[in-house]
């Protein structure tokens, strides 16, 4: 019978309750599903609100605390929530920009409650709430923005007694008062994330004597405290401790990371970024924390003597990246891999002193290495490659910056060697040519992605074999790639069906090429294209007519490109969200106002400010970043 409720009354409170939590916890947690759930009925709508696990809020705005209070008060059982200053309106779903509202808001009719209510974003498992009156539409008065203070954290504390993760950041006027509420209120905190706050001693021994159950803490440009806040943290809920980051602190020094070492005995996932930082505090670590399966190290003034505690200690450990260290040497990395034979991923970022004699050790000892980037580490060359090629079969990813002696032989043994090699990139290395990818393509053929910038030497011939013996490449970037052309497109085109492709700088490229990858490459979902000079408009019809899942699309620097080439591209294109265009020479208002309407899923457009009409502007204002023209 039309308009019956055939389902209320057969479900109690509980089963219903049971459905929604199994709706919310669906692909991307089953927002438009819940949205749906909650508009169904206030029945549907409170049980959704009493069951919301996690939100995400702008801390910036006029009345933030009041409006954490209302969501704390709406939302008893959230468990996990996050603040963020830098957030506005305009990143926040449904809002509009503070800058771009109406000087003159329309009334708000107060006959009718349920229309007040709405104001609240409701229905989602991730909520995003903007912080403006509940009630009232903000308007833009010209007066001082303010943002979220102890107050509003006090309230999340006393209204969301089951919160066990936390992360604030960049929220400026948080203090310590703030959270020793959260210590006293939340004691099924397990992760606790401060990002850009001011928080004092008192507020890390706090949470270490009131949340024994933290596991995870993560601390980036925390200032106010000092050593003696991470000490007594530690010291209370040290034994729960299994994941830590305490980066570009400048407070922290090695008698924080010797506390971490006597209370820690469980962690297993430690990052230190410090100049403060020399050997004893790294030792302390290895001595201390045994159970370190992941540790991320971004210490100068540690040496040797640290990383030998390391290969000693460590044993367990299987993910190590060593960033910006000037003291260690082959020494030390030797020790590692003798000492950590599970190691599975290593990360070098300019290591000035290391050899090929570091990476033999490492490939000798650790064959269970998936994972391997060399950054700036200029005194490696071919042989370094050759022993990975040869000792480690598992090898999974390569990454290769900025090392200019590192030549094509080299990769004649990986290509033998790491046939289950599926990642490859390739950035500033100056001597590898189409040999080098010739060899990768006839020996990895399970190669799923490869990206190559500034790769002055490869062309063609290289493209063409990875096509041939590389069916299964899904993502490829040729950036700057000056010497590919259109004939290594049609052999991509005629046999790898790619998802993401980036063609950024390859001046050879016309529209004929990128017809080919539009007939023969329908999944496309990214495409970079800026700074192509002689593609115009009928690519960008091609590529609407054949590629209707396009996402993201770049044609910045392209100046044949028009509004007409746009118009077609809108036609086919129905699902893009995110489109960059300056410095377009053809491209006018008009054609802006046909990407804005065209594509009703757009999220960003990055366009000169002076193309964008008042009309566009006021439309969609949200979507719109402008290039900075001015610097």
């Amino acid at each position: 019978m039309r308009g019956a409720d055939l389902i209320n009354p057969a479900l109690p409170d509980e089963l219903l309750d049971d459905v929604i939590r199994r709706v919310g916890a669906g692909p991307g947690g089953g927002k438009r599903d819940l949205d749906a759930c909650a508009l169904v009925c206030r029945r549907w709508r409170r049980l959704e609100r009493a069951s919301r696990r996690s939100a995400r809020l702008a801390a910036s705005g006029e009345r933030a605390d009041e409006v954490l209070r209302l969501v704390a008060e709406r939302f008893p059982a959230l468990a996990d929530v996050s603040v963020d200053e830098r957030l506005t309106a305009a990143g926040v779903v449904g809002a509009v920009p503070r800058s771009r509202r109406p000087r003159q808001a329309r009334p708000v009719h107060r006959t009718s409650p349920f229309r007040r209510r709405r104001r609240l974003p409701v229905a989602s498992s991730a909520v995003h709430i903007a912080p403006f009156p509940l009630d009232q539409p903000a308007i833009d008065d010209g007066s001082e923005r303010s943002c979220l203070t102890d107050v509003g954290l006090a309230h999340l504390a006393r209204g969301c007694r089951g919160l066990e993760k936390l992360s604030l950041i960049w929220c400026s006027a948080i203090s310590s008062t703030g959270l020793v509420r959260i210590a006293e209120n939340c004691k099924n905190l397990t992760s606790l994330e401060l990002q850009a706050c001011y928080i004092g001693d008192p507020g890390l021994i706090a949470i270490g004597e009131g949340c024994k159950l933290l596991k995870n803490l993560n601390m980036r440009f925390v200032e106010g405290t000092t050593d003696e806040g991470l000490i007594g943290l530690v010291k209370s809920c040290g034994q729960s401790l299994v994941s830590l980051s305490v980066a570009t602190c400048v407070w922290l020094t090695d008698a924080s990371l010797s506390a971490v070492g006597s209370h820690c005995p469980n962690l297993e996932i430690l990052s230190v970024e410090s100049d403060r930082i020399r050997d004893d505090g790294v030792i302390s670590i290895a001595k201390g924390c045994r159970q370190l399966k992941k540790l991320k190290l971004q210490c100068i003034g540690a040496g040797d003597e640290a990383l030998d505690a390391i290969g000693l200690f460590c044993s367990l450990l299987e993910s190590l990246s060593l960033n910006n260290f000037e003291r260690f040497t082959d020494r030390s990395l030797s020790s590692i891999a003798k000492g950590c034979k599970n190691l599975t991923d290593l990360v070098l970022n300019d290591c000035q002193l290391l050899t090929d004699s570091s990476l033999e050790f490492v490939a000798r000892n650790c064959k269970k290495l998936a994972q391997l980037k060399i950054n700036g580490c200029q005194n490696m060359e071919t042989a370094a490659l050759e022993h990975i090629g040869r000792w480690c079969p598992g090898l999974l990813e390569l990454s290769l910056i900025f090392c200019p002696r590192i030549q094509d032989s080299a990769f004649l043994e990986i290509g033998r060697g790491c046939s289950l090699l599926r990642t490859l990139y390739l950035v500033d290395c100056s001597r590898i040519s189409d040999g080098a990818l010739c060899h990768i393509a006839q020996g990895c053929k399970n190669l799923t992605e490869l990206s190559i910038r500034r790769g002055y030497e490869i062309g063609d011939k290289a493209l063409i074999s990875v096509a041939e013996n590389c069916k299964s490449l899904r993502e490829l970037t040729l950036q700057f790639c000056e010497r590919v052309s259109d004939a290594g497109l049609f052999a991509i085109a005629e046999n790898c069906s790619l998802h993401k492709l980036n063609l950024c700088g390859c001046t050879l490229i016309t529209d004929s090429g990128l017809t080919a990858i539009a007939r023969g490459c329908p999944d496309l979902v990214f495409l970079d294209i800026s700074v192509l000079r002689v593609v115009g408009d009928i690519a960008l019809a091609e590529i609407g007519e054949g590629c209707p899942k396009l996402k993201e699309i770049a044609l910045s620097h392209c100046p044949e490109v028009t509004d007409v080439g746009l118009g077609h591209l809108v036609r086919g294109c129905l699902q893009v969200e995110s489109c960059q265009m300056v410095y377009c020479r053809q491209i006018t208002s008009a054609g802006v106002a046909t990407i804005i309407s065209g594509c009703s899923r757009l999220k960003k457009l990055l366009v000169e400010e002076w193309k964008v009409s008042e009309r566009t502007r006021r439309r969609a204002g949200p979507v719109l970043s402008f290039l900075c023209t001015g610097l």
